[in-house]
């Protein structure tokens, strides 16, 4: 098992570079809590809190989860550089709009935000601080969502469906994740209805299916299927763990704090693709 304590490093090892400080919330949870262990394992990054409304005590590392109804007292108290949220639609929109007001940069992994709510986001942050927003932060996916972009552009006429697969857990359906698959494919094709399971009788229509499984530990599967007279094309993206999800939000705190304007970014900027 991993250990959550920093290793000691020689003199020749330590990182001599301005440390980024990153708040965490959402730590009690699997996501948050696997970022704040790998924050711990950065030479290059400082874990400064760890908050969540559950958990509160719990240690993370040398830290204990801290009650994050008390947010804006802990960003004054401890300044940190960057807030990283992975908590849930209704408190993150609030988390969010405290980070902005007190100037601090953002990564947002938290899914199932509705339309105004995104507008709420959009009007917190632009102009105020930069911010990372992404319902996966994992390469492989985004280069999934680039092929589907790419598949979708040259079988117009081909009926689509999209595919997900997560724990028995995971709180909202479909995932963030096909969320955005559905409206990368109507960005390329036009509007067209989502259509959410399917049951009784009559013809497909136009529309694109969203099917959401939860079952089990599955981790996250995505899969989309463009399917035509006499084939069909499938692409799909598996993930047997959480690390390349963490892994993406390590790439943003960095890839912000080099300074950048203050606008929302999605994580195909950070990965420059």
């Amino acid at each position: 098992m991993r250990k959550l304590e920093q290793k000691p490093k020689s003199p020749s090892q330590v990182y001599r570079g301005k440390m980024i400080r990153v708040a965490v919330a959402g730590a009690n949870g699997k996501m948050g809590s696997l970022i704040c262990r790998d924050i711990l394992e950065q030479d290059d990054m400082s874990l400064v809190a760890a908050m969540d409304i559950k958990g509160v005590g719990k240690k993370i590392g040398d830290l204990e989860i801290r009650d994050a109804r008390g947010m804006g007292e802990i960003f004054d108290e401890l300044s940190p550089d960057l807030y990283v949220d992975f908590t849930v639609a209704d408190s993150s929109v609030k988390n969010i709009e405290t980070a902005s007001e007190k100037g601090i940069n953002l990564v947002v992994g938290t899914t199932g935000f509705s339309k105004e709510q995104e507008e709420r986001i959009r009007r917190a942050v632009e102009g105020k601080v930069s911010a990372v927003i992404s319902p996966n932060f994992s390469l492989g996916v985004n280069v999934f969502w680039r092929l589907t972009k790419e598949a979708a552009s040259h079988l117009k006429d081909y009926d689509v469906e999209i595919i997900e697969a997560h724990d028995r857990l995971k709180k909202d359906s479909p995932s963030g994740t096909a969320r955005r698959t559905y409206e990368i494919v109507c960005e390329v094709l036009g509007e067209r209805k989502p259509v959410y399971g399917r049951s009784g009788s009559g013809e497909r229509g136009e529309g694109i299916g969203i099917h959401s499984i939860r079952a089990g530990d599955i981790v996250s599967d995505h899969t989309i299927l463009f399917g035509g007279d006499g084939e069909r094309l499938e692409i799909t993206h598996k993930a047997q763990s959480w690390e390349p999800f963490s892994s993406g939000v390590l790439m943003s705190i960095r890839w912000l704090s080099k300074g950048r304007e203050k606008k929302i970014y999605e994580m195909e900027d950070v990965l420059e693709l």
